[in-house]
């Protein structure tokens, strides 16, 4: 039997705080998805591992992943989990990212980039788990603010390039599928809509997505709603509700993607939001 895991999320203005802790048991994977913000992800006890640009990545114990705004992956768990395996997320605006850059650079055009798959250094992890912590528990927003621009800047200046060059822009149709797709996340797209909306047949606009967001149009849907749901529950949606709000018109089919997409029910999800935990790596 596969039990699932505890897990928890806090929201605050433009920040998603997200534990994780998952019980001894059969590897996990969680489907092929991309984010619309960073995603630092703290594993504490035992090795991960991602499929991330072309490759798949064991992540050591105690290491840090940041995943960038748009990169599709898949996690998937090396091997079989021994014992208690636990996870701090956060996910942060780009604009959030893109501003602290411009200060640690002194380059407003400046576009960051984490070739590390994985960050190990000690110092790094200790001051993303006791951030982490000091985010959860804050209620100021002032104080806040401050714990996460001293974390960005000093994993910024420690890990991430700069470059002058703008990112590669996506083929124009791409983005506007994208944005159509977020326009009516909630609402019945089909695929004849979406091509009329970008000018381009059906096939030829699939193509196109696939190959630039690294999964077809309706995967890309999907990830959008249950990502809408989650922050849904935190606000204190029923998730009944949430469901509907999300798009799902029907609660066992949203529950299914749900568990796929985030490891949990969404009911658990909800139940646990805001159970703040504190992790510091011990060494």
């Amino acid at each position: 039997m596969i039990t699932a895991p505890d897990a928890a999320g806090l929201l605050h203005r433009g920040v998603l705080l997200e534990w994780y802790e998952y019980p001894p048991g059969p590897p996990v994977t969680i489907p092929r998805h991309t984010h619309e913000t960073y995603q630092l992800n703290l594993n504490l006890d035992l090795p991960g591992g991602v499929r991330y640009r072309g490759a798949y990545h064991v992540v050591p114990a105690e290491s840090l992943t940041i995943v960038m705004p748009g990169e599709a992956h898949t996690p998937i768990d090396p091997g079989e989990r021994d014992r208690d395996s636990r996870h701090l997320v956060l996910y942060v605006d780009a604009d959030a990212i893109d501003a602290v850059t411009a200060e640690v650079s002194g380059s407003p055009s400046g576009t960051p980039f984490f070739r590390e798959v994985a960050i190990a250094d000690h110092d790094t992890v200790c001051r993303f788990a006791t951030a982490h912590a000091a985010l959860a528990a804050s209620s100021e927003a002032l104080e806040r603010d401050v714990e996460l621009l001293t974390l960005l800047a000093g994993i910024l200046r420690r890990h991430a390039s700069v470059s002058e060059r703008p990112a590669r822009a996506a083929h124009r149709a791409v983005r506007l599928a994208r944005d159509f797709l977020h326009a009516h996340r909630s609402g019945t797209v089909s695929l004849a809509d979406l091509a009329r909306a970008c000018d381009l047949s059906p096939y030829h606009l699939t193509r196109l997505f696939t190959a630039a967001v690294g999964m077809p149009p309706h995967a890309y849907q999907l990830q959008l709603r249950v990502d809408h749901a989650k922050r849904l529950l935190l606000a204190g949606w029923a998730v009944s509700d949430a469901a509907h709000e999300a798009g799902f018109f029907d609660l066992s089919h949203f529950t299914r993607h749900f568990k796929r997409f985030v490891g949990v029910p969404p009911g658990t999800y909800a139940r646990l939001a805001g159970t703040a935990r504190t992790y510091i790596p011990a060494r």
